[in-house]
């Protein structure tokens, strides 16, 4: 597992590094460990981690920023926000936050947190493979956007493209078994990782520079937003 921290804090720098080897050797996980007391260093690399753990208050760039950056270019990595207020919650969680968590970082937290990590980043190493054009195709999970019902077909969308598929809806949300995707329509799923905003009429999702809408309806709004929350950490 390759592991970022980034604080501009040398002190609370330290202290996350000793404490994240730390879970990490308890659970067995093999790892690299990087660190950075400036987002924009990080962003500059445009290296490739699985997990970055990010504080939030940084002078010239926030951590919020710097995730937005980041998941610019690589959707895939879990960021784990830290800071001394829970006042950015709720932008946090907005900017795809797979935790978010006030300091100090408590200890049984964060071996959970790992864990829930490892299983999401083994859980997005997974691909749908279904017919399509006559031609067995491996769409990776992490890579779809949303799925939904398109008459008797399901219609898969990726930032590089929509697959149609001969199969009914139901039959590709059983598949869909990435613990991020998540109904927001009956005829609709959504991989939470694109989201960036939500109403009761739609889901606002983004792949790069691109930004692709969704269907919500009121049926599936409570449960949605809980979904959500929980998924990015609030109760954790």
């Amino acid at each position: 597992m390759r592991i970022a921290i980034c604080d501009d804090d040398e002190r609370c720098l330290e202290e996350e590094h000793a404490m994240i080897a730390g879970a990490a050797d308890e659970l067995g996980i093999d790892h690299d460990i990087y660190r950075f007391t400036d987002p924009v260093a990080l962003i500059a690399g445009r290296e490739k981690y699985d997990v970055i753990f990010m504080d939030v208050e940084m002078p010239g760039m926030s951590g919020i920023e710097a995730a937005e950056a980041i998941h610019g270019h690589d959707r895939g990595a879990l960021i784990f926000f830290v800071t001394n207020h829970e006042g950015y919650m709720d932008e946090a969680l907005n900017k795809h936050a797979f935790r978010f968590w006030v300091k100090p970082i408590n200890r049984q937290r964060l071996i959970y947190g790992m864990e829930s990590a490892v299983r999401e980043i083994n859980s997005s190493n997974t691909y749908l493979q279904a017919a399509v054009g006559g031609k067995l195709a491996r769409i990776p999970m992490s890579d779809i956007i949303y799925a939904y019902a398109k008459n008797k077909i399901t219609a898969v969308v990726t930032g590089y493209g929509d697959f149609e598929i001969k199969e009914p809806f139901k039959n590709i949300l059983a598949r869909l078994n990435g613990s991020y995707f998540c109904r927001s329509h009956a005829s609709y799923c959504v991989n939470l990782n694109y989201v960036v905003r939500y109403d009761k009429s739609r889901v606002v999702c983004r792949s790069g520079d691109a930004e692709y809408e969704a269907y919500m309806s009121k049926r599936f709004y409570s449960s949605f937003a809980r979904r959500f929350i929980r998924w990015a950490g609030e109760n954790v």
